[in-house]
């Protein structure tokens, strides 16, 4: 199983790598003050093993580190994981893997050769996880989940915010949806769902699948069998009344399946006989046109009638107009007797036309053209009459032939409705062949024996069915589960009887829903996130009594999980919050001190209890002189820190060019 035994920074000067060897199978100790980087170490190891980005505080690690690296062991196999720093983008995808290498790579060696993803695919299949699925319950609207190596992780680290945390109880168990995500994978890491249970859920999904399809199947056997005689002499009748058979077979009732397909496949068979009708439709259009155009010529005559009656009425008024003017002026004298030699004024008595232009002359020569127009008018009337006459005869010629047309047409219309239902016939016999022809498509010959062999078939299908939805039942693997829960609460109640923690002595336990201590007390259960178990080592104590009980189990029944453990600080839930100094542990009381030493003390034991099986990495303040304890401390940053002072000087002459170049180039 996994354990680190190396991390390697890789500087953006020309300077050497920044190395930091780590015991396999040890406690592993690196003690120093605050701001030296010991908490950085937990996102730039998640960073190697897959995650998205380092996460580091914008300083001396982000500006200086060109790459993060590690090196794991997995049973006796060694491997180089190496990313490069963040540059202009939040997240990188690049990674670079190299399996056995014989020398840690030069940084001008450092080449990606592959993805994170691919990096945590591989992980998880190399510490054994196989495929897996937690399906929710029934109700449930998440989907389902697999568990993979990024879950496994969860028991792995132990962040600063965390450990003295009552409210967290597992790594990154405060971020969104990821408390969800511990409750759907534990079960697995657990081994309460096994690695076949995916294959028994694929193959309880195609039985399910076949089972459908075989109860329709079965269902549509047994309703073509109850309702095969009716219909298909429904369907023999509508082709006797369609013409299509000529009568129905006298044994209708008895015949078989088989014997009524073959009746109605010679249907199919037979052409469609049908009497033949003229095709009139083009005479009767022709009619049609010419209807049209003898009514626009009747209208047309109207009109033309209409117009010559108000031309004729016209010049009869005209000339009762001017027959009118000539009496009034023959009445008052002024024209005279046409036999009398001369005339006198009717006013003055004088006689008319003694000299020349008089006005009696005027008068002449108007009643000389009132009598020329009344003579012109009277030639215009007959040819008036005679154009009336002849528009007279052309209309009743017009209407006589629109009679005969609409009487050939109404012949036509009776042989047209003759043809149209000949067409209907052949129309309806085509429909009739049509619904017969999908009928024997859709529909088989469906014999006793195969409805029989269906149902053994169904039954078969529904036992297999049966028992693995027995194997998969969720009760079981909650039953699988709590028998897990409480093989780790065992040994959980006695690492807190080892570290003397409150309500050890009445039995505690992982809630793996709630995730979260539950201690059984008197009074009820107190839960730690609910702050009903207090003081700093409590908090402390159980996260790493959880961890270390979990991994015990992990270990014994041989679950893929990674075998180290990275816990920070825990020392600081006996540190006052407002405190001003570095944490050195000279500030805390004797009983705080104690406590302090007895955790790790506890780390010690139980890495060393289980023979190499399991790594402890500590970040602290903490630094004591038992021998135990200087045998784990593999670095002590006091005057140092994970960026060393080379590199911090680099920085500091970087700063001082740039600031020389912009001084020389203002903008």
């Amino acid at each position: 199983m996994i354990q680190i035994e190396k991390l390697i920074l890789y500087p953006n000067f020309d300077l050497q790598p920044r190395e930091i060897d780590f015991k396999p199978g040890k406690l592993n100790i690196i003690t120093g003050a605050s701001g030296t980087g010991k908490s950085s170490l937990i996102n730039i190891f998640r960073f190697c093993l897959g995650s998205s980005s380092p996460d580091v505080p914008i300083g001396p690690i982000s500006q200086s580190v060109a790459w993060y690296a590690i090196v794991l062991r997995i049973g006796a196999t060694h491997y180089f994981i190496g990313r490069p720093a963040p540059t202009d983008t939040v997240e990188v995808t690049a990674a670079l893997l190299l399996i056995e290498p014989e020398f840690l790579p030069d940084k001008s060696a450092l080449t990606p050769n592959t993805t994170a993803e691919n990096v945590r695919e591989y992980l998880g299949s190399a510490i054994g996880i196989e495929e897996n699925l937690n399906v929710p319950g029934p109700g449930q609207t998440r989907r389902a989940l697999a568990a993979g190596f990024v879950h496994s992780l969860y028991y792995c680290f132990q962040g600063q915010g965390e450990i003295a945390n009552p409210e967290v109880l597992f790594h990154h168990q405060n971020r969104e949806w990821q408390s969800q995500a511990i409750r759907d994978t534990l079960p697995y890491f657990l081994g309460a769902q096994r690695n076949e249970d995916l294959n028994k859920r694929q193959q309880l999904a195609e039985l399910r699948r076949d089972l459908r399809i075989a109860e329709q199947r079965l269902s549509q056997a047994e309703a073509e069998q109850l309702d095969f005689g009716s219909r298909t002499e429904a369907l023999l009748m509508e082709a006797v009344d369609v013409g299509l058979a000529e009568s129905l077979p006298p044994d209708l009732p008895s015949l078989s399946s088989e014997d009524a397909f073959g009746v109605m496949r010679s249907l199919l068979s037979q052409p469609v006989v049908t009497a033949g009708a003229d095709d009139v439709g083009g005479g009767f259009e022709q009619l049609q046109l010419e209807l049209g155009d003898q009514r626009s010529r009747a209208r047309e005559i109207a009109d033309e009638l209409r117009g010559l009656e108000g031309f004729g009425r016209s010049a009869t008024n005209y000339s009762d107009e001017l027959g009118e003017h000539r009496s009034r002026l023959s009445s008052i004298g002024l024209i005279p007797d046409e036999t009398a030699a001369s005339a006198d004024c009717p006013l003055c008595g004088s006689e008319l036309g003694d000299s020349e232009g008089t006005d009696y002359e005027a008068v002449l020569a108007d009643l000389a053209g009132t009598s020329r127009r009344l003579e012109l008018a009277a030639r215009d009337t007959p040819r008036i009459e005679k154009a009336r006459e002849q528009l007279l005869g052309e209309r009743q010629r017009v209407l006589l032939r629109i009679d005969e047309i609409n009487s050939s047409l109404t012949v036509l219309s009776a042989t047209n409705e003759i043809a149209a239902r000949e067409r209907e016939q052949v129309n309806l016999q085509s429909y009739v062949r049509g619904k017969i022809a999908q009928f024997l498509e859709v529909r088989t010959a469906t014999v006793p024996d195969e409805l029989a062999g269906l149902r053994r078939s169904i039954a078969r299908l529904r036992d297999r069915a049966s028992s693995l939805e027995e194997a998969l039942d969720p009760a079981l693997v909650r039953s699988r589960l709590e028998s897990a829960i409480a093989r780790v609460n065992k040994t959980l109640t006695q690492l807190a009887s080892l570290l003397g923690l409150e309500h050890a002595d009445q039995g505690v336990r992982l809630d793996p829903n709630r995730l979260t201590v539950v201690a059984d007390t008197l009074d009820g259960p107190a839960y730690l996130d609910a702050g009903q178990i207090g003081s700093g080592l409590n908090w402390v104590g159980y996260h790493l009594a959880v961890y270390l009980a979990l991994h015990e189990f992990f270990i014994e029944n041989s679950r893929p999980v990674p075998r180290f453990m990275l816990v920070d600080q825990p020392s600081q839930a006996f540190f006052p919050r407002d405190r001003t100094t570095g944490g050195d542990m000279e500030e805390l009381a004797d009983s705080d001190r104690e406590s302090t030493k007895r955790l790790y003390r506890l780390m010690y034991d139980e890495v060393s209890r289980h023979d190499g099986a399991l790594q402890i990495i500590a970040l602290d303040h903490a630094d004591f002189d038992e021998d135990w304890f200087q045998e784990s401390v593999q670095e002590r940053w006091r005057a140092g820190a994970l960026i060393p002072t080379s590199w911090l000087d680099a920085l500091a002459d970087a700063s001082v060019d740039d600031d020389v170049v912009n001084d020389e180039n203002p903008l």
